[in-house]
């Protein structure tokens, strides 16, 4: 599947919701943490190695008026948790950490964990690290995928 047929889709249907009731978009999202209250998937489409989506499993869409201080401050702990997984894992020199989305496309809180791989010429950090350009992103292959969410995994143990 290509960036164009996902956006597609991801207008028509909840991607996180399609991935807790097991039906994702994508085949095979490899999911590195999961709570009662929180999942967490490698992004997948990524723009850097180990770039990490968490999100509450509930379906909300804003923070400030949907969420309790309990529910924000848990998913935030995860976070955190997720950040120093991605960190150790990838040996990231800055982990980027942003809310993203909107009412017509992901609506569904997501929080990005983006590592900033070491050597990366400043031009090409913080926002540009995130960024899908001309429909272009990182292509991993779904063993190094398993293989990137396996290390996620065990630096969260």
């Amino acid at each position: 599947m290509n960036h164009e047929e996902y956006d597609r889709l991801a207008r028509s249907d909840c991607f996180v919701c399609r991935i807790i009731a097991g039906k994702p978009l994508v085949p095979n999202p490899q999911i590195v943490y999961e709570d009662e209250q929180v999942i967490a998937f490698l992004n997948q489409f990524p723009t850097q190695a180990g770039y990490t989506i968490v999100c509450p499993k509930r379906h909300i869409e804003r923070f400030e008026s949907e969420m309790s201080p309990e529910e924000w401050q848990h998913l935030q702990s995860v976070v955190q948790r997720i950040a120093q997984a991605v960190s150790k894992s990838t040996g990231a020199i800055r982990m980027y950490i942003a809310s993203l989305g909107s009412p017509e496309r992901n609506a569904h809180l997501h929080i990005h964990v983006c590592p900033c791989p070491p050597d990366t010429p400043f031009h090409q950090q913080q926002f540009e690290a995130m960024q899908i350009k001309n429909s272009q992103f990182l292509q991993l292959s779904e063993n190094r995928m398993q293989e990137i969410a396996s290390q996620i995994r065990m630096a969260l143990e």
